[in-house]
C-alpha cells in the first residue's frame, strides 16, 4: 500500500465508526411521559370478592406508550378497600396495573404499574382512575398518569 492509500483509508475511520454507532441497537427503548388507559369491560355480574375474575373487555393506551388488546380484571376485597389486578395483554407485551378503590370514603383511586413482559418488562407507572362506570353497559374506566421505563 502506497502513503497516500494509507491516509485516505485513515481519514474514512471517523466516518464509518459514526455510521456503525449510529446503526447500532440501543440497550433499552426508554419510555417517560403521560399514558391514558381507556377500557370497556363486560363485568362478571358478581360481587367477586376473592381474586377471581370480575370483568373481562379491552383497552386502549395512549399517550407514550400506544397499544391495545385484552384485558382482564381479578377482584379482590379487603374490609372497605378493594383491589383490582387489570391485566391488559397488548401486541407489544402484557402490563399489569393495581388499582386501589377505598368503599368507605369515596376517594380517589390510585393505580400502579405491578409488572410487565416484553416491551413493558421494565416499566414503572402511577396515577389515578379517572372513570369509574362500573354500572355502565358495557362498563367503562379511565385510567391516567405518568409512566417512565428504565
Amino acid at each position: 500500500m502506497r502513503k497516500q492509500d494509507i491516509a485516505l483509508s485513515l481519514a474514512a475511520v471517523p466516518a464509518v465508526v459514526v455510521l456503525i454507532s449510529s446503526c447500532a441497537p440501543t440497550a433499552k427503548n426508554v419510555a417517560h411521559g403521560n399514558l391514558t388507559v381507556r377500557c370497556a369491560e363486560t363485568l362478571s355480574g358478581q360481587d367477586v370478592t376473592g381474586g377471581g375474575v370480575s370483568g373481562t373487555g379491552r383497552c386502549m393506551l395512549t399517550g407514550v406508550l400506544h397499544d391495545s388488546g385484552p384485558a382482564t380484571d381479578y377482584r379482590t376485597q379487603n374490609g372497605q378497600e378493594v383491589l383490582i389486578r387489570r391485566v391488559v395483554a397488548g401486541a407489544k407485551g402484557t402490563i399489569t396495573f393495581v388499582i386501589t378503590i377505598p368503599l368507605a370514603n369515596g376517594s380517589r383511586e390510585p393505580w400502579t404499574i405491578r409488572s410487565g413482559t416484553k416491551t413493558y418488562t421494565d416499566l414503572r407507572g402511577r396515577g389515578f382512575q379517572v372513570v369509574d362506570n362500573f354500572t355502565g353497559t358495557p362498563a367503562t374506566f379511565v385510567l391516567t398518569g405518568t409512566v417512565s421505563q428504565v
